[in-house]
């Protein structure tokens, strides 16, 4: 009977043993399986698969990712090294009040997934509601499919980058000028007799003329966007645009119009025909003509981005003028300045567009001036003046030239840069200058130029590097 119930005994514990075995098999398959799906997340992060990431965190399990993916990156539990910035962009953008979200054209309350438009797609032409893709992956989308500007203080992407879906929101509210005074169709707005404020952020579209009179823009860090409709705006006694405070200013010119913004007279404001504190940044498919009687056309205390539409600006000091940096990435730009044709405490850089700098009569002065780097990616532009600030070698990437004359040329002299007989640039300037700089998709390296300046002769040379600088004897 004892040999029985210690068969029995052993039985038993043979059969529980047979039965802990699978449930351990069971365990380190799903072990591996995890192991391959962390292995297949950080794939997928590197090429930019935001599907496979978003796969990766749902197989990680975690309630708190699934129950909250508006405040969520989904990426956060699949690359560790990240999650620590996944999260804090995350949680910035709950924090925000709900104005702000709907103005960063958003679906679901994620302004830093909003920002980064089309990351699904690996195309910067998606959707804009990129959903819960981590900023990371968002980023490299977005430098893969947009050039991003080089050089100097570099730009924070979810609030200048051309991504930014808000930047291309219709008009909403309205603002009819009308000689002395205006009437208006929107929240936001008030008219206290020629000043008109604005005090919310959105779209505001502006038509008419105001003879004596200012926009004058102060709200709670919100974004600004003012659709120029065939307006002029003119202020004799300071800027006619004045952004006091705002999280950006953008000013659009409607496809078709012609606008004209100018200050006049002597006024207290040493800023210009349009002045912020914030960044400044133009766009659109029209054309505006700003004239800066005072002292400069456009005054930043922040940052200038040029994206599009075309821009004629004449000043009495610098046409552009910026403490922080001026990026030109598109558009049309003539600046004609008095003292500089555009002038920077900080950077410079220019990938697209077709730009003009014509520098003024002093001697110091010049057609670009900027204390820091100055690189050039892309684009054309001419400037001419007494000097000109050389671009950075060793970030410009682009083919480039300049001509640097011993003596002063005489207003309205011609000069004149061919190739194997082939016009490359011909420019003029109705100041005194000794510089001339070009850039333009139409140079070549180890090409030879010949330089001509009022059908005299000045030499010839070969361009090495992409920055090239000829000193005339």
């Amino acid at each position: 009977m004892k040999r029985n119930l210690k068969k029995g005994k052993i039985a038993a514990w043979l059969t529980a043993l047979m039965l802990v075995c699978p449930l351990t098999a069971c365990g380190k398959d799903d072990q591996s399986q995890a192991a391959g799906n962390s292995a297949q997340s950080s794939v997928s992060e590197d090429t930019g698969a935001a599907d496979e990431s978003s796969q990766d965190s749902s197989d990680s399990g975690s309630s708190e990712d699934a129950g909250d993916s508006s405040s969520k990156v989904s990426g956060e539990k699949s690359d560790s090294s990240k999650s620590d910035d996944s999260s804090k962009e995350g949680g910035a953008s709950d924090s925000k009040p709900a104005e702000e979200k709907n103005s960063s054209g958003g679906n679901n309350g994620s302004s830093s997934g909003n920002n980064a438009s089309g990351g699904n797609s690996g195309s910067s032409s998606g959707n804009n509601s990129s959903g819960g893709n981590s900023s990371s992956g968002n980023s490299k989308t977005s430098s893969g499919s947009t050039q991003q500007p080089s050089g100097g203080t570099q730009t924070d992407p979810n609030e200048d980058s051309e991504l930014d879906p808000a930047d291309e929101e219709k008009p909403t509210k309205y603002i009819y000028l009308n000689g002395t005074s205006a009437r208006f169709d929107g929240d936001g707005i008030s008219i206290n007799g020629s000043k008109i404020i604005i005090s919310k952020g959105g779209d505001y579209e502006i038509s008419g003329t105001l003879d004596n009179g200012q926009i004058y823009i102060e709200t709670e860090k919100k974004k600004v966007r003012l659709h120029l409709n065939n307006c002029s705006i003119t202020n004799k006694a300071g800027a006619a645009i004045r952004c006091q405070q705002a999280k950006k200013v953008t000013i659009y010119s409607v496809a078709g119009t012609k606008n004209y913004i100018s200050d006049g007279g002597t006024h207290d404001d040493d800023n210009g025909a349009i002045f912020s504190e914030d960044t400044v940044v133009f766009k659109g498919e029209g054309e505006i003509n700003i004239t800066g009687v005072y002292a400069h056309g456009v005054q930043s205390d922040d940052d200038i981005f040029v994206k599009g539409g075309t821009l004629n600006i004449t000043a009495a000091k610098s046409c552009l003028h910026s403490n922080d940096g001026i990026e030109i990435w598109d558009g049309t730009l003539y600046c004609d300045g008095g003292t500089n044709g555009i002038k920077t405490d900080g950077y410079i850089t220019i990938t697209g567009g077709n730009s003009t700098f014509i520098g003024g009569v002093r001697e110091e002065k010049g057609s670009i001036y900027c204390e820091g780097s100055f690189t050039v990616t892309g684009g054309t532009f001419v400037a001419i003046g007494n000097s000109c600030a050389a671009p950075d070698a060793s970030t410009t990437t682009a083919n480039l030239i300049g001509v640097v004359f011993s003596n002063s040329q005489s207003p309205n002299t011609q000069v004149n840069i061919t190739s194997g007989g082939n016009s490359i640039v011909s420019v003029t300037s109705k100041n005194n200058f000794r510089t001339v700089y070009y850039a333009g998709a139409n140079l070549l390296k180890n090409a030879a130029y010949q330089v001509t300046a009022g059908g005299k002769d000045c030499g010839s040379f070969t361009a090495g590097n992409t920055v090239t600088v000829y000193t005339v004897p």
